[in-house]
């Protein structure tokens, strides 16, 4: 088979080979112009690759008539524009001999811009690159939409950063809120402990040392009285402190704390069992005091509703030591779970609705579990942050 030649056409070309007959020639060529897919070919007989066929398809894609293209190379669709790194890729492809593939900027005779993708692929005859065939498509459409998907992800990218930044900002917020919110507590704590507290103590100390001026015994089992209910207040006023401000979470941690809040709260009420297995740094104090919230509320409406008769108590690590876990679990009276956020809100009973907000605050999740007269399982899960963590 002769290559084609820009002084040729397709439907010239002569056969030499037998088993190619003139009616698949002719087939081929038909299809060739027929085709809806642009279709150049250029011939390896010159330097410039010149065209030597060019189907209507093509003509339609570039506004071209065929007299105008055929005898030249391919660039002249790049106009002035020759600055693009597709060109060098090409002409190294050609030299090889070798098939491309590209997308590169072209201007129909109108001088309007389109992305032209180009698959190039070489003809042989004898063992040797006779032709290059170039099917062409209109890309510019696939372009603007590549182009809105990449502005759309750099948008999205973006609003990521935003609301990472955000939720950065808001988790500082809530730790600064909950250490707001403890520094309150704190100091009331301590305005009870040393003035109201101390008051009290001033109080029975003077009733002790007026007893001898009570003789009859009427008087002094009034004064018994008196100093019984001075000390219950002294009492309660410490208890009031101590659950205001846990005094020993700082200097003995979150193991012992909790240990000594169960010890207290259920001393006269239910059997319990704590098991700790956090092994890690100190975490953040906002964690850790919401923490010993959670489950000095817990075992408040423990004492006050459940009559359960056994508590148990479970810190461990969850997700690969990504999060710790809480669990508290009782044998008690249970309760209906199925609008309990609802139900405590507009009865203002905010215990396990402050929990959930809490929890919340701190980027962790809150589940109750529970139902009548089955007992209560409360488990949250809170992102470990330890101390000197940002």
């Amino acid at each position: 088979m002769e290559p084609l030649t820009q002084r040729s056409t397709l439907s010239e070309m002569p056969m030499r080979y037998a088993n190619i007959t003139d009616e698949r020639f002719k087939f081929l060529d038909s299809f060739l112009k027929a085709s809806n897919s642009a279709i150049v070919i250029t011939t390896t007989s010159s330097d410039d690759y010149s065209i030597v066929f060019a189907n209507h398809a093509f003509e339609e894609l570039t506004g071209y008539e065929s007299h105008e293209i055929l005898g030249r190379n391919c660039r002249f669709l790049q106009s002035k524009d020759r600055r693009q790194p597709q060109r060098a890729a090409i002409r190294a492809k050609l030299s090889e001999g070798k098939p491309c593939e590209c997308v590169i900027r072209n201007y129909k005779k109108s001088g309007v811009l389109f992305w032209n993708r180009i698959y190039i692929f070489p003809l042989t005859v004898d063992g040797k690159v006779s032709n290059f065939v170039s099917i062409q498509h209109d890309a510019s459409a696939e372009k603007v939409l590549l182009s809105a998907a990449k502005e759309n992800s750099r948008d999205r990218d973006r609003l990521i950063k935003e609301l990472n930044a955000k939720r950065l900002k808001m988790e500082r917020l809530s730790v600064e809120l909950i250490n707001a919110q403890e520094a309150e507590r704190q100091a009331v704590a301590r305005e009870l402990h040393d003035e109201f507290g101390q008051r009290l103590s001033t109080v029975m100390m003077l009733l002790h040392r007026a007893r001898p001026d009570f003789l009859p015994a009427a008087d002094k089992t009034l004064m018994g009285q008196a100093e019984a209910e001075v000390g219950e207040l002294l009492r309660l006023v410490r208890d009031i402190s101590a659950s205001l401000r846990p005094p020993g979470l700082d200097l003995f941690g979150l193991e012992e704390s909790i240990r000594e809040l169960l010890r207290r709260q259920l001393r006269s009420t239910s059997a319990w069992s704590f098991d700790f297995s956090y092994s890690g740094e100190r975490l953040l104090p906002a964690i850790e005091i919401s923490m010993y919230r959670i489950i000095q509320e817990s075992l408040t409406n423990i004492v006050r509703h459940a009559q359960a008769s056994h508590v148990v108590v479970k810190i461990s690590t969850f997700r690969n030591g990504k999060e710790i876990k809480l669990l508290v679990l009782d044998d008690g009276l249970g309760f209906d779970s199925s609008s309990w956020y609802e139900n405590n809100a507009k009865a203002s009973k905010f215990g396990l609705v402050g929990i959930s907000e809490r929890v919340q605050l701190l980027g962790g999740t809150y589940n109750i579990m529970t139902e009548i007269n089955r007992g209560t399982r409360i488990e949250v899960t809170l992102p470990i942050r330890v101390q000197g963590s940002p």
